[in-house]
């Protein structure tokens, strides 16, 4: 559960501070235990600790939730028995929380049945719900040589002094912070989907006006008319929904006719120069071929898979060398496919493309099938019995608890992240969030299904078991067919 502050006050705190689920980790110059913006959309609990000699059965006992040093609690809550520790929390409403920008202390008092009070050490807490404010023109600032009706050259990106890119400069924006990250899009209309760059604001980047590059790279792909956009998203997750003016620019880099393009050997293809691959012929990684005719004797040859993230990205993998020196056959890991399966309908593409010598090959788009909730895998627990829907014993639960259990799915790395959680009465629970994911002996990933979770439940009440992993390192998280159980004696 969380993160905590042992900051003593003058009320001689003696019970431990406050926790919270989710709180962000902190990041040298920027906010302390900062809560993402999705938490502030419904009330937030803020778990407690019940003192040892807590005795409710004989008199009510209280908790009192405190922000800031106000002598008025925010919250209160009471209890005349004893109280679960899947139980013990206060709920801040929502309502505080979106319009309480900036960093407090929480504390709590405990007030047992004899009268006794005890109060909480102090846990920082940081919201931010509002989004970062554009510039009123916000467009990026370019270099005047490259701005219409002037055009991004050839000759200006082979300058030493522009190191074969094209700097922009950000308007100030209101406000700049540690952790801001400026998403900046390249596309042939200003629709801000094509992601060209992304930067993370570091300290040292407060202090003075953010440049973005473009690289000769991405600007030699093709000729004409282009616009440069950018979206800013600040660490607590404000932002996503606004899109700069946009910047039209045109280049005029005119490239020799590019070579005739690779293919994948497992994928399907077309002489359009795309592919489609069966998720499936996947799993123990695939093959990019490039066309003999197209080398030189002697020539040296890599190879280039572009998917998600870019060039940098957990999709990609750049300068490939061949399996076999002097072959023309290219090795990709079964890791860089599983990042660009789509999820969810995303329309995920990869760009594969070869460099021979100084030149560069044209491009193969390869799409690869998204895989079926039916054939990937479902949620188990060991203690259901299967029906429709599964039933679960509260009597055959021990103490351990039960296990959720997936059998090992297409792709699998110990590496991958997993969500494990469960939904009753509208009511969401994690179990795990972005955990490991190792397989037993048994060919199954496993964890515990608690059983104070289990005993809290309604006898004929029904939950649901979800889980979802991530094959790009949590950018996007595949989910697992559900598991509907009833609770039964």
């Amino acid at each position: 559960m969380v993160k905590s502050s042992s900051v003593r006050s003058s009320r001689n705190p003696e019970m431990p501070p406050p926790e919270i689920d989710g709180l962000l980790p902190d990041v040298p110059g920027g906010e302390t235990n900062l809560l993402p913006e999705a938490l502030t959309h419904s009330d937030l609990k803020v778990w407690f600790t019940v003192a040892e000699n807590s005795h409710p059965d004989i008199a009510e006992e209280t908790v009192e939730l405190f922000v800031d040093g106000n002598p008025n609690a925010l919250v209160t809550r009471r209890w005349s028995q004893p109280i679960d520790d899947t139980d013990r929390y206060l709920l801040v409403p929502q309502a505080w929380l979106r319009n309480n920008d900036g960093e407090h202390l929480f504390n709590y008092r405990v007030t047992i049945f004899n009268g006794e009070a005890a109060d909480s050490f102090d846990l920082p807490l940081t919201l931010d719900t509002q989004q970062p404010l554009l510039a009123a023109d916000s467009k990026l600032i370019f270099p005047p040589e490259v701005l219409p009706p002037n055009a991004i050259t050839a000759a200006y990106l082979a300058d030493p002094a522009n190191n074969d890119q094209v700097l922009a400069t950000l308007p100030d924006y209101n406000t700049k912070k540690v952790g801001d990250v400026i998403s900046v899009y390249w596309e042939t209309s200003p629709g801000g989907q094509q992601v060209a760059y992304t930067k993370t604001l570091a300290q040292a980047d407060l202090g003075k006006p953010v440049q973005v590059a473009f690289s000769g790279d991405l600007l030699r792909r093709a000729n004409g008319n282009f616009f440069a956009t950018y979206r800013v998203r600040d660490r607590a997750g404000n932002g996503d929904d606004v899109l700069s003016r946009p910047v039209e620019l045109i280049v005029n880099i005119r490239p020799p006719t590019p070579r005739k393009f690779p293919t994948v050997k497992e994928a399907s293809s077309t002489p359009a120069g795309t592919g489609v691959l069966n998720p499936f012929r996947g799993v123990n990684g695939i093959t990019v071929v490039v066309p003999k005719d197209e080398i030189d004797p002697g020539e040296e040859v890599t190879v280039d898979f572009i998917g998600l993230g870019g060039e940098s990205g957990v999709g990609s993998v750049v300068g490939v060398r061949p399996t076999v020196t002097g072959g023309l056959e290219f090795a990709i890991a079964a890791a860089i496919v599983a990042a660009n399966i789509p999820v969810q309908g995303d329309g995920r593409k990869v760009e594969v493309r070869y460099r021979a010598g100084t030149s560069v090959s044209a491009t193969f788009t390869l799409s690869i099938d998204e895989i079926s909730s039916t054939s990937f895998g479902s949620v188990e627990c060991d203690k259901a019995q299967i029906g429709s829907p599964a039933t679960l014993s509260k009597a055959t639960v021990a103490q351990s608890g039960a296990n959720i259990q997936i059998e090992e799915w297409a792709y699998h790395t110990d590496s991958q992240l997993i969500n494990v959680w469960a939904v009753a009465a509208s009511v969401p629970t994690d179990f795990l969030t972005a955990g490991p994911t190792p397989i037993s002996g048994g060919g199954k990933f496993s964890t515990p299904l608690p059983k104070d979770y289990v005993a809290a439940l309604t006898l004929n009440s029904t939950f649901t078991l979800y889980a979802g992993v991530s094959f790009d390192q949590g950018y996007s998280y595949r989910p697992f067919r559900a598991m509907q159980i009833k609770v039964i004696v």
